[in-house]
């Protein structure tokens, strides 16, 4: 997946995202820099999720 491509259509968006395994991570997409997405989330408390783009196979936005 490209850098530019999830900065045009996913930046500001909730996501979940496939990286190969058998868990997928869910948030919002934060930041794009450097190669690697920031997901935020906020469970208890406010956090992030940082995944170097590379390895992200899927990505789609959740829909409420």
């Amino acid at each position: 997946m490209k850098q530019e491509f999830i900065e045009k259509y996913y930046l500001g968006k909730e996501v979940e995202i496939d990286v190969r395994g058998r868990n997928t991570y869910r948030g919002i997409a934060a930041e794009c820099k450097d190669g690697v997405l920031s997901l935020q989330w906020n469970i208890k408390e406010e956090g992030y999720t940082h995944i170097e783009i590379e390895s992200i196979v899927a990505m789609w936005k959740i829909m409420k």
